[in-house]
């Protein structure tokens, strides 16, 4: 991977984080999300619109990913919110980051694309930090520290994450590359997320009816992170090949988070938890490097 690659993904994993936490403060997850969805929604509506009939840029097979992804960026975030609401942060956020690293590295592979050995160590070493990450001491390493109440929603919080980065990949290269391209893409997708996102709350949850109680300010913040964080993944992807590699990066984010959870909330198990994010860092100086 380049260095403009990895700078990309590495800024991206910080906003990636940022708004996670501040989802997480609320503690009202499903509406939070929805919230700022919407706000991305309604502010980018009429740059995005006008640029893209100006330029044209997206194409009709970009068009198609983007209504898949989509669907799977809400299925996402309807998995994130319950996963939430059923257990911690610093166990939901890194399980639900693992499970997709090495799944897009073998939609890679099925695609003509495989990953070299190194990189392939380093992407496993990825996700055993983050399987340390949920742990509060290594005696803990059991099935139910991640076959619990919330696995089945971090699992689609994880087929969501693949789904829509997988499509993200394949529209990134039928599109032209450029920053105001995967810009308007990253708006687009966001805008069919909340086309799914927003009847499904309303038919599975009072989410839609507790949404006032969450503000304004937070999740324009973190629909500011979130978009950035996207659109910087995006215009990755059309500076590489692999969509595993950039998968794999965007989860120093879970160091990211770890740490800051630590400071913020409190939680304990530095020990295991530090050294899953000792692994993830050592995974990504091995892909960096040596991945090809």
């Amino acid at each position: 991977m380049s260095s403009v690659v990895i700078s990309l993904v590495v800024v991206s994993t910080f906003m990636h984080a940022a708004w996670n936490l501040l989802a997480r403060r609320q503690r009202s997850e499903t509406a939070f999300f929805m919230r700022m969805v919407l706000i991305i929604v309604v502010i980018g509506l009429v740059p995005a619109v006008a640029s893209e009939i100006a330029a044209n840029s997206i194409t009709f097979k970009a068009w198609a990913c983007l209504f898949g992804s989509g669907l799977c960026c809400a299925l996402y975030f309807f998995g994130l919110g319950r996963a939430y609401q059923s257990s911690d942060f610093t166990i939901v956020y890194p399980v639900a980051r693992a499970l997709p690293v090495i799944l897009v590295g073998l939609g890679d592979v099925l695609r003509g694309r495989p990953l070299s050995p190194i990189g392939w160590a380093g992407m496993f070493l990825v996700v055993g930090g983050c399987l340390l990450c949920p742990l509060r001491s290594f005696r803990e390493i059991r099935w139910d520290r991640y076959f619990n109440r919330a696995a089945i929603f971090i699992i689609l919080t994880a087929l969501g994450t693949v789904g829509y980065e997988l499509l993200g990949k394949v529209a990134s290269e039928s599109v032209t590359p450029g920053t105001g391209t995967a810009a308007r893409y990253c708006y687009f997708f966001f805008a069919t997320t909340w086309l799914f996102y927003w009847p499904a709350e309303r038919f599975f949850s009072r989410a839609a009816q507790r949404v006032t109680e969450v503000g304004w300010r937070l999740p324009l913040l973190a629909g500011l992170f979130n978009f950035g964080a996207y659109w910087l993944v995006l215009r990755a992807y059309q500076l590489t090949p692999r969509a595993g590699y950039v998968v794999a990066f965007r989860q120093f984010s879970i160091v990211i988070g770890v740490v800051l959870a630590f400071a913020i909330y409190k939680e304990k198990g530095k020990l295991a938890r530090l050294t899953g994010a000792f692994l993830i860092t050592a995974g990504l100086v091995l892909i960096g490097t040596w991945g090809g």
